[in-house]
């Protein structure tokens, strides 16, 4: 039996129009995608996704532009091409808020492709271009490849972490279940790739603290039981 194509979240749109670019380049270049609509469920894929800040309203937006997993990593590049050429023929980068940005700012756009949209980065080369300051694509590449390597890293989940999930394990079971579960969970990189958030020393508390968060619930329900 062939095995289930998967698709990852490529992008949150409020309106058909502001997608259809998109759609159209994928379209175009024979990219694999479909289009769902978030659910009340979509709120951790949202959360976890590039470039998607998720807020009481995170459900305004109607559309989740989905990628096939293989063709991720090409939906990007051939986007950042395509948005090269229009804004090249446009000159559209006239009227945009990184215009106002010095030029270090705008490098620093360049160098955060998990913090900015593709567009944002093309517009920031665009303008660095005008300005006299060329940057290549291959120096564009290497700085998304160092980024790569910085947001792979996982990150210590704090002390005053570990000390609240052993007190919630201990005294709630359920909330200690959740926390857990958080720290465990895994994050989608821009690349599409998804890793773990929290390293070793943290999962490893989390999974004890599970461990413990089951069996205080598992007593809990057995006690209310025999007082029945």
């Amino acid at each position: 039996m062939e095995d289930e194509k998967k698709y990852i979240l490529f992008r949150v749109f409020r309106n058909e129009e502001d997608m259809k670019f998109f759609t159209d380049v994928f379209d175009d270049c024979g990219i694999d995608y479909t289009i769902e609509n978030p659910k009340a469920d979509s709120n951790d894929v949202l959360s976890s996704a590039y470039g998607v800040q998720v807020a009481e309203d995170a459900m305004q937006y109607k559309f989740m532009l989905m990628v096939a997993e293989d063709d991720f990593e090409r939906s990007q590049s051939e986007l950042r091409s395509h948005i090269a050429d229009y804004f090249g023929n446009a000159g559209s980068e006239e009227n945009t808020l990184l215009n106002e940005f010095s030029d270090d700012e705008l490098l620093d756009v360049i160098k955060k492709p998990d913090e900015w949209a593709v567009e944002d980065i093309v517009m920031a080369q665009t303008l660095l271009d005008k300005r006299g300051k060329h940057v290549s694509d291959e120096v564009v590449d290497a700085y998304r490849q160092k980024r790569l390597e910085e947001v792979r890293q996982p990150k210590f989940g704090g002390y005053g972490t570990i000390i609240i999930g052993y007190i919630f394990a201990f005294l709630g079971g359920i909330i200690g279940i959740f926390l857990a579960a958080s720290l465990l969970g895994k994050k989608q990189l821009f690349n599409g790739e998804k890793v773990v958030m929290y390293d070793r020393k943290t999962r490893i508390n989390a999974i004890v603290y599970l461990i413990i968060s089951i069996v205080v619930v598992i007593a809990g329900t057995v006690f209310l039981i025999m007082k029945l």
